[in-house]
């Protein structure tokens, strides 16, 4: 007889409707649908590593209510080079529920001549063990390392891992591997006399190798500076039928997510690109996108990727009313900073199907906010209140988003962080670590000796929900991860909220949401 629990478990179970209705696709066919061969050969395979849930959040009893969307760096990787006349694959792994030896299994069977990770920190020990297996058992095969923990720590990592041949960095890894697979090809795919040509090696801007045992960073890349001229990520080459947001975060499937923007123009000390720039795709060309996935993939709704997508008011303006002006039957939520957005641009949102923003709060403490972020202007407690109530005002569900254990905190200025929260009433508010990833600002200041101190530098651990430092505020770690348990207790056990979140269950879909997404909460985070 099954358990109560399992009975609601089996209940409430979400599944992403198939974008073919009429087939269940097995494993093995959706991995092969990642291929896009020419001449019966695969030149590169992109791998996004595997990655549990545990490891993601740092919860060992979430169950499987992580959610799960396009690795799109490798999506648009492998778009480009196809366009280019390669043949490439896509293994998005925690998708796929695929572990490091089937991987290996995978590239043993398709034989592709370059494999190509894209990792952040905490996934890098799954990718070393990937790439130390192909380096034992392949030999003749060329390895490419890039994503968000190599642009700030590539030096690093050639220089301690024996796995990898180059290291790709930068914000635009297009033009970069499109130059590593024309040369490859030039030495006919041969590894060993491609590693020892140190002249062609020497020739590729954005990449960084090994010389007679020396560590190489050959100068950055040019960014792209007309991003309309990129083809569409090679969404054909995912299964778009296993993705799925957090609960929280989603309302119609199928849905996927999207980015309009390079690069970041603020200097926030805890973030990898800072400082990076801001390059738009333009509005026709981000519509044109949105068309596309809603005719060809009967997608629903987008999750906009990028953190400062109104940063930039005229052209969120252009963007709305071209949305608007297309009437496509789709909704869709993003990020915003406080400082970017105002009464009425957040009514031209929802028009145009904005149902939910996700706001960086971060911080209820006004004369800490400096330790951390840089775009200070206009983003004080009133101010964050006065958007906050404009959103709601709009018909716009909200998110905030606020970070306990920054520097120069303790716990009693957390508590008022909470507090501010809890004034401040978003839908949703989700409490996470601060976390000193290597190669920020923030990481080096913290080396100095300044704010704190580390307490491990297992790269695993480097997520949003493990004590990584400890604050000079703090007496220990558990003293930190009790004062997050704090914080999610505090602002989701009010009565008040909870009766306002039933109230707001318009359908059984609404229910399933809340169920998991509760489910969720009380293992990990209450």
């Amino acid at each position: 007889m099954l358990t109560v629990r399992k009975r609601l478990d089996q209940l409430f179970k979400l599944k992403n409707p198939k974008l073919d209705s009429s087939k269940e696709f097995t494993k093995e066919e959706l991995i092969e649908r990642g291929f896009s061969p020419k001449n019966g050969k695969i030149d590169v395979l992109f791998i996004f590593p595997p990655c549990a849930i545990a490891e993601r959040y740092g919860r060992k009893n979430m169950g499987n209510v992580g959610g799960d969307l396009i690795p799109l760096g490798i999506a648009s990787l492998a778009a480009y080079l196809r366009e280019k006349d390669f043949g490439v694959g896509v293994i998005d792994c925690p998708a796929l529920r695929i572990d490091a030896d089937e991987v290996f299994e995978i590239i043993k069977k398709k034989d592709p001549a370059i494999i190509g990770f894209s990792t952040t920190t905490y996934t890098l020990p799954r990718v070393i063990e990937i790439a130390k297996k192909i380096r034992d058992n392949l030999p003749t095969k060329l390895t490419v390392f890039g994503g968000s923990h190599a642009n700030v720590a590539g030096i690093e990592t050639v220089n301690k891992y024996d796995s990898f041949d180059i290291v790709s960095y930068g914000l635009d890894g297009e033009f970069i591997m499109l130059d590593i697979v024309k040369k490859y090809s030039e030495k006919k795919f041969n590894r060993n006399s491609f590693m020892q040509d140190f002249t062609m090696l020497e020739s590729i801007k954005g990449i960084i190798f090994k010389k007679n045992n020396v560590v190489i960073q050959n100068p950055a890349r040019e960014t792209i500076e007309n991003l309309d001229e990129l083809p569409l990520p090679a969404r054909d080459l995912v299964p778009l039928e296993k993705y799925m947001p957090l609960p929280n975060q989603y309302k119609k499937l199928p849905l996927t997510n999207m980015v309009v923007i390079r690069g970041c123009p603020y200097f926030c000390s805890f973030c990898d690109q800072a400082g990076t720039g801001a390059r738009r795709r333009s509005p026709k060309k981000v519509v044109d996108e949105i068309k596309h996935c809603v005719e060809k993939f009967g997608v629903k709704e987008i999750s906009f990727w990028d953190d400062t997508m109104s940063y930039h008011k005229k052209w969120m303006n252009e963007f709305l009313n071209l949305l608007i002006e297309a009437n496509l039957d789709i909704i869709w939520s993003c990020y915003a900073a406080v400082n970017t957005v105002d009464k009425n641009i957040l009514q031209l949102m929802h028009k145009a199907g904005c149902w939910n923003i996700f706001f960086g709060f971060e911080t209820g403490v006004e004369e800490l906010s400096k330790n951390i972020l840089t775009h200070r202007k206009n983003r004080n407690f009133e101010k964050m209140k006065e958007v906050a109530k404009w959103t709601r005002e709009a018909g716009i569900e909200s998110r905030g988003s606020f970070m306990i254990g920054i520097p120069g905190e303790t716990p009693e200025l957390a508590k008022k962080t909470i507090q501010t929260a809890i004034e401040l009433d978003p839908d949703y508010a989700q409490f996470t670590v601060c976390c000193p990833y290597p190669g920020t600002k923030l990481a080096e200041e913290i080396h100095e000796g300044k704010w704190g101190k580390f307490i491990t530098h297992d790269l695993k651990d480097y997520q949003m929900w493990t004590v990584t430092w400890l604050p000079f505020g703090y007496k220990n770690a558990k003293e930190l991860k009790n004062m997050e348990r704090y914080a999610f207790r505090k602002f989701y056990l009010r009565p008040s909220y909870v009766i306002k979140r039933i109230l707001k269950i318009r359908s059984f879909e609404d229910i399933k949401r809340y169920f998991k997404g509760g489910t969720a909460l009380i293992k990990g985070f209450l």
